[in-house]
């Protein structure tokens, strides 16, 4: 009998070990890297520092505040009804932006902006903190119509404050947070560790030690422990930008683990088939359309890079971007397409060969409408449309 209790412990005791072993928590954040902060590049890179301030990428992320939160709070614009019974109101007290549910007239739960996502060029969402975890408020802006609608993933005749944010939300949106996961799926911030927007040190590395060795040396040109990208393959330059720009992925190492540089495949995998990319929704996944169009399979070269400018804001120049297209098909003349009156072709190639499409999976119901509105998002899948 003792026997048989000594052979039962130990198979209790292995099954446990397995369980432990396969256990993975989500993916969490390491250690904090040493960072020096963008305000160090100003001094040796000003002009490419100033550009950037003016980026949505480094506008991705920021604190609460009127300078960054688009939508308005004057009466009779701040109001957003799901129906005969629930109303949302969006007020300024003081320095507290809030959204305040109402039931019958009555408030039934009221929460402060904690953070702004989106640089509000197409529009924004807001996050609230509770304790340590982050939620996304009910609801958000949308810069064509410059006005409030149902955030993303948020029914559209209820009013619901639980969605919660993943650190792998704020690795597209910050350049980083520190995050722990506990066992529940609940994610806890360390609020002092976030660098909101992205910025210079998201993609060319920690810059502490790049910083230390050109002030002690001031007349090495040759830059110093810092990524650069003209040193990259094309792989690894596409990688930096599919980190957020190829749709959700599937993470097998922590947020934020990934460096520029680094095989991207190895932190996350895509969950869609390379095969049928070309039938991507436009709305998140620019990397796989880009990659499935003719243009990309046919160079040996494209690479985002190609055509945007990541440290300066090129938003609605056509003729500069169509001027890039021509750099690999020549002239004007390769487009059989008659021009209209007073249209140059060779001023906007991107609105004929990269439409705005509607988004199948982003629909908005705006505050000022009574039926949804599709997201429209330019294409990146390169080709002839009707």
């Amino acid at each position: 009998m003792k026997g048989l209790i000594f052979l039962l412990i130990v198979a209790f005791i292995w099954i446990g070990s397995i369980v432990c072993t396969a256990w993975r928590p989500p993916a969490v954040s390491q250690e904090m890297p040493a960072f020096a902060g963008s305000e160090a590049c100003r001094s040796c890179h000003r002009d490419i520092f100033n550009d950037t301030r003016h980026t949505a990428h480094y506008l991705s992320s920021a604190l609460p505040d009127d300078a960054h939160i688009k939508g308005s709070f004057a009466p009779g614009k701040n109001e957003f009804v799901y129906n005969q019974w629930m109303v949302l109101v969006l007020e300024k007290k003081k320095d507290l932006f809030l959204q305040t549910a109402y039931m019958n007239g009555i408030p039934t739960e009221q929460r402060s902006f904690g953070m702004v996502i989106g640089s509000g060029r197409k529009g924004q969402t807001y996050l609230y903190w509770d304790k340590n975890n982050l939620y996304q408020l009910p609801v958000s802006y949308y810069a064509p119509a410059d006005d409030w609608c149902n955030s993303p993933g948020y029914p559209l005749n209820y009013i619901r404050f639980d969605r919660p944010i993943p650190a792998a939300c704020l690795e597209c949106h910050a350049s980083y947070a520190a995050a722990h996961v506990k066992k529940d799926g609940s994610t806890n911030f360390d609020r002092k560790s976030i660098i909101y927007g992205i910025d210079c040190e998201r993609c060319h590395g920690p810059a502490a030690a790049h910083v230390a060795f050109h002030i002690q040396h001031p007349n090495e040109k040759t830059p110093n422990s810092i990524i650069s990208t003209r040193h990259l393959t094309r792989q690894q330059r596409l990688d930096a930008c599919a980190l957020c720009h190829s749709g959700l992925r599937k993470q097998l190492q922590p947020a934020f683990s990934f460096t520029v540089g680094q095989r991207l495949d190895d932190f996350s995998v895509p969950n869609y088939d390379v095969d049928t990319a070309g039938g991507l929704d436009v709305h998140g996944n620019q990397y796989g359309l880009l990659t499935a169009s003719k243009c990309f399979k046919m160079s040996a070269e494209l690479d985002c890079g190609s055509c945007h400018k990541v440290h300066v804001n090129e938003r609605h120049e056509m003729a500069t971007f169509s001027q890039r297209c021509l750099n690999c098909h020549g002239t004007h003349d390769t487009c059989t397409v008659k021009a209209r009156a007073g249209v140059m072709l060779k001023d906007n190639c991107i609105d004929c060969h990269m439409p705005q499409l509607p988004s199948k999976k982003i629909t908005l119901k705006l505050a000022s409408a009574t039926t949804v509105t599709p997201d429209l998002v330019r294409t990146h899948r390169v080709g002839i449309y009707p």
